[in-house]
């Protein structure tokens, strides 16, 4: 399907013969829908707004909290990946009032803006370790993953970067997750992919899915150690470190750097402290019942002390998202 003269639109099934675009972040409707300057305006208004909502009836809360597609104090992976389609990618879909209020809302582009940067960043470190070392496989480990977008669109950067660097290995996406909706689109995305013509054509990349409590990250250590010669990237965009509890996530670091190789890399998301955190951030969060963790790096920096990780890069999003990569000590 075409987006405009140039550009296709890849689609793969969803439950019940839905058919939902494939994230491409390189796709000029996906850039199209990213304005930052908006959103940074956005972001310096939402306090406002907040403090606005908070002084309507109580009815008009309710629709507004509705309408806000919180299910279980998170979104779901399926609908994070809608809002992140943005309202370009998002057109052909069937979608109810409410998602077709959500997908066009400002405050929903950090949402783009943190994949995209958390791409831009892995496939940095990942593209250095494939020049190093032709001869290693690629193993990703994506906690909370859902449809794994950030694992793929990392795997399409460094295919525009170097097409060369990935041939002949085995890639391997293990999605670390309870939910299986997000997985199992996120399967059905890379056999499109990988069908003639298309972008993964002819690599050799095999999605798996793993049932998985993050309060029990056993099996992560076991799986890191079957992998342990190959070069190992273990992420977590908008899941482990922006709602898992201080034990938790000590115990996945800990759990990963058992049997993981040297140069074996950490990446996520993470939200500033409440002390730093957008204010209109914070309220809403609050007004609509999320359980967020409000970690930011002095928070970060404390997990760290408890484990052989150390700080390796970070970055910030409008005082709101934290990106950021770890390595051993």
């Amino acid at each position: 399907m075409n987006a405009n003269q140039n550009e296709r639109i890849l689609y793969a099934v969803f439950e019940n013969e839905i058919q939902l675009p494939i994230l491409d972040i390189t796709h000029p409707l996906f850039n199209a829908s990213i304005d930052e300057q908006a959103y940074h305006l956005s972001c310096r208004k939402s306090a406002r707004s907040i403090e606005s909502l908070k002084k309507m009836p109580a009815f008009i809360r309710n629709i507004f909290v509705k309408m806000s597609n919180v299910d279980n104090s998170y979104l779901s992976g399926m609908r994070t990946l809608l809002y992140k389609l943005g309202p370009e990618l998002s057109r052909g879909i069937k979608l109810g009032f409410r998602d077709k209020w959500a997908v066009k809302q400002t405050s929903f582009m950090g949402l783009r803006i943190r994949l995209r940067d958390l791409c831009r960043s892995q496939s940095k470190i990942l593209l250095a370790q494939l020049k190093q070392f032709p001869e290693r496989n690629l193993c990703f480990f994506n906690i909370a993953g859902g449809a794994a977008t950030d694992s793929i669109n990392t795997l399409i950067l460094m295919q525009e970067s170097d097409p060369e660097l990935l041939k002949g290995r085995k890639i391997e996406i293990n999605i670390l997750d309870i939910d299986t909706y997000g997985p199992n689109f996120a399967k059905r995305c890379i056999d499109v992919l990988k069908r003639p013509g298309e972008r993964f054509h002819g690599l050799d990349i095999n999605l798996k899915t793993i049932r998985y409590d993050w309060s029990q990250p056993e099996a992560l250590q076991k799986m890191s150690l079957e992998r342990s010669d190959w070069i190992q990237l273990c992420s977590s965009e908008g899941g482990l470190f922006e709602y898992g509890s201080e034990l938790d996530i000590i115990e996945n670091l800990n759990h990963f750097f058992a049997n993981s190789p040297k140069d074996a890399r950490v990446t996520g998301s993470l939200i500033f402290d409440r002390a730093h955190v957008n204010p209109g951030y914070l309220g809403f969060t609050e007004f609509i019942g999320v359980q967020i963790r409000y970690l930011g790096l002095e928070g970060l920096q404390r997990i760290l002390s408890q484990t052989s990780w150390v700080l390796e890069e970070s970055h910030e999003i409008d005082t709101i998202y934290i990106l950021f990569s770890l390595k051993k000590a």
